[in-house]
């Protein structure tokens, strides 16, 4: 497989469609984003790329849905999410959520699931680039088994992921209704209501090229409300991207590390 600087079965204008989807996203012109994308513009070879209007819209949508990673699951990394859930603990006030890059959903929902635990209230902002993952998320019924969306559900959360026909699990109502999805790319900025207790972006800069990465920091640091709590994957701050150019600190509960945006009228994070 080629890369996108280089000659191969991709022509233009397929290659530069590539090239283009990759610079909008963010991707690193070397990781697998960047390949996937490569492959399906080599198919769009014998095809005409439409200049602009819906139906190139239509298309990059289609070959970002086909390029981006959807593997995610309910719950993933719990320690790292009970670090978060008491950092927000007894907060009276209902709270914002940003979960950036949510793919399917289930991060999102497992924010959710965490407030009505801890008997907080509030929103989650899902966000993703890509349309298809959305539509999933807002279908809301997963797979069960080992290696399924589910596989780290326990008889604990049943209640808020009961089993649906045909060995699924849907999400409760009541889960549902504080969960807000929308189509976003991080590089434009916050989504509305831009100012959040809590963002949460795991495993999506570590696909970003360096220069995209330190943006989308700048973009999650700047949603933050002062003393609010970033939570990133382990792969995901590397240089050039440092969070402390952007007023966050680290903060290590139970071995997860946070981050929280600066703030001295707030000691210990989020109000």
């Amino acid at each position: 497989m080629t890369g996108l600087g280089g000659p191969g079965p991709t022509g233009e204008p397929a290659g530069g469609l590539a090239r283009e989807i990759c610079r909008r996203i963010g991707a690193n012109p070397a990781g697998p984003v960047a390949a996937r994308l490569t492959a399906a513009c080599a198919a769009l070879a014998a095809t005409t790329v439409p200049d602009s209007g819906a139906a190139r819209d239509d298309l990059v949508a289609r070959l970002i849905d086909g390029a981006t990673n959807r593997e995610t699951y309910f719950f993933r990394d719990r320690r790292q999410l009970a670090a978060l859930a008491a950092l927000l603990a007894g907060s009276a006030t209902p709270l914002t959520l940003w979960s950036a890059g949510c793919a399917t959903g289930e991060e999102p929902y497992s924010l959710a699931i965490l407030m009505l635990e801890a008997g907080l209230t509030g929103m989650v902002v899902g966000t993703d680039v890509s349309r298809a993952a959305l539509a999933q998320a807002r279908n809301a019924r997963y797979r069960t088994g080992p290696m399924s969306p589910c596989r780290e559900v326990t008889e604990q959360d049943v209640a808020f992921l009961p089993p649906a026909p045909g060995g699924e699990r849907t999400v409760a109502a009541t889960v549902r209704a504080m969960v807000r999805l929308a189509e976003h790319n991080i590089l434009t900025g916050p989504p509305a209501p831009a100012l959040f207790d809590a963002v949460v972006c795991r495993n999506v800069l570590v696909h970003m090229d360096g220069a995209s990465r330190t943006a989308a920091l700048s973009v999650l640091a700047a949603a933050l409300r002062p003393g609010g709590a970033l939570l990133l994957g382990p792969g995901d701050v590397a240089p050039p991207a440092d969070p402390a150019d952007h007023g966050l600190r680290p903060l290590f509960r139970n071995g997860a590390a946070l981050h929280i945006k600066a703030d001295l009228r707030i000691k210990g994070g989020v109000r």
